[in-house]
Order: C-alpha cells, then structure tokens, then sequence
C-alpha cells in the first residue's frame, strides 16, 4: 500500500515542477498570458541595457477595432524590482507612439495624458494609456524612456481584431507633400539609403512659396520622428535638428538640445537604419500653436 501511494506521488511532483516552470518563464513576442490582460513581450533586451525589462499588457485582453482599450506598462529591473531614476526625456517620462502596420495610423502620447505622474507613481514603475485602434491587424507599440539619464527604446506588437481589416501598404515615394497648410520637401543623403549605415534626412517647410521660419519646438526638440518598417520589426524614435545646432546630451538620443524659441525653414535628421526593407518615417513639428504631422516613405537596401 505504501508503495502505491508513493508511485502515485511522483507523478505529481513532477507535474507539479512542470507547471511551476511554465509560469515562471517569460512571455514571448506577442503571447498572451491568460491573467484577465493580454500580455506581450517586445525585444526588450538589447546590448548592455539587460537591467530594464518592459511589459506590456491590454485591458481587454482580446482588443476590438472602435472599442477603448488601455494599454498598461511596467518596468522592472533584472530582479523583478520597479525601475528606480525614471528621468524626464524630452519633457515626458514616457513617450508611447502606436502605428498600424498599413501605415494608416499614428499616434503619440504618454501616460501624463491621462493620470498625473505622482514621485509615487514614478517609483512604482507601472504606467497606462488609453487608446481606440480604428482597424483591425496588427500594430507597433513603442516606449521611450530614460533611466538616470540613460535612453531605453522598447517596442512590443499588438493584434487588434474585428471590423474593419487593415488594407495592404501603399507605396508612395513622393518626395514633397502639403500638410496641414505647409509644403514639405523631404530628402535623403546618401539617396540610396543602406541598413546600418549612416544617413542624413532633410525637411524644407515652405508656405505660399515663402520660406517658414517661425516653426517652433514640440516637447523640447525642434522634430520627433517615429521610423518604423513595414513588417514592424524595427522601431526609432529619433529626433530632428536645426542645422548649425549644438546639443548635449547621450549618442544619437539628444535628450537635451539647445532649441532655439523658432528656427527653419530646414530640419536635419540623423539616423541609422537597422535593417533592409520599407519604412514609414512620421515627423512631428510644432508650428502655430499645434503640431504638424509629416509622413514620407524610404526604400532601405
């Protein structure tokens, strides 16, 4: 009799570690955790920034096109711990940008938008947004944020369903648009743009055929960019300069610049792209009292 119950035991124990190491392993790209929130894991580890984990989670878990969803955020470090020194970058803590993978859709806002970031708050590492996807398919969440200084850049997927379907990517290379009343000429240096190579982006912003000189910062930078590439693998959140400008700040995050109060008509851009393919690159200027917005597509080889 004792040696049925034990051979009944074993069995149990091992299910039993089975089950406690499938809880205990993190949640992959895209997974969903099935805790009452969908939870996505986006390639947060990156070279020497080990220490800063980011999740991402959705209320509901299921997200609906037309229908409100709140995207929740928390940052830990390698023990679990909420990240301590969240520092300001570009007069927020954290910048969330959200694009469709049809490049139809944009947005970039921050958690001060709908709570008040409280020194507690701040200390507890957890964070929200709320946001209505318009069409079904798949996004790009990315995250911007500084930790004692230091930039970290995290992005994560989320598959909205429902009604209605996102269309595939049209392509448009014209390199001059109007927006929002302003005439944009768009260019690149080298014009044959290679991955991992260096790269200049130039913006002229021109009104009635006159020059605009007026154009004025926007959260501290004179342009913030979002790039992202078509399959939602790559995602930058850079930002713009006016030529001749000086700025201090950690590589090519320029957390702060000396923005003169107006500048233009030309803003330059610094930027690697980190792998071949299609990209949508949205600019965001401030120009009389609001923000423009400017999208113009690259062909990376």
């Amino acid at each position: 009799m004792k040696g049925y119950r034990l051979y009944a035991i074993i069995p149990a124990l091992f299910l039993l570690c089975g089950w406690f190491i499938l809880i205990s392993r993190p949640a992959s790209a895209g997974m969903v955790l099935h805790d009452g929130a969908g939870q996505y894991s986006g390639p947060e580890r990156h070279p020497g920034e080990s220490e800063v984990i980011a999740h991402l989670t959705t209320e509901p878990a299921e997200v609906t096109a037309g229908k409100h969803a709140t995207i929740r955020f928390s940052l830990s470090d390698a023990g679990g711990r909420p990240v301590q020194g969240l520092t300001l970058m570009h007069a927020r803590y954290l910048h969330v940008v959200i694009v469709s993978q049809d490049f139809s859709v944009f947005a970039h806002i921050h958690p001060r938008d709908f709570e008040r970031l409280t020194p507690r708050a701040l200390k507890g590492g957890k964070f929200f947004v709320r946001f209505t996807f318009p069409k079904a398919g798949r996004y790009v969440v990315g995250l911007n944020f500084a930790v004692k200084g230091r930039p970290f850049s995290r992005h994560f997927i989320v598959t909205v369903a429902g009604e209605p379907k996102m269309a595939p990517v049209r392509e448009d290379f014209s390199r001059e648009k109007r927006f929002d009343g302003l005439d944009v000429v768009f260019k690149t240096s080298p014009a044959r743009l290679a991955a991992n190579r260096k790269a200049l982006l130039s913006y002229v912003f021109t009104k009635n055929g006159k020059a605009v000189t007026d154009l004025r910062p926007w959260l501290a930078a004179p342009m913030h960019l979002a790039i992202v590439s078509s399959d939602l693998k790559y995602f930058l959140h850079v930002h713009g300069e006016v030529p001749g400008m000086s700025h201090h700040g950690h590589d090519d995050d320029h957390m702060h610049m000396a923005v003169p109060p107006k500048f233009g008509p030309e803003i330059e851009v610094p930027v690697v792209f980190p792998g071949k393919g299609l990209y949508e690159v949205y600019g965001q200027v401030g120009y009389e009292g609001r923000v423009i917005l400017t999208k113009f597509m690259v062909n990376v080889k």
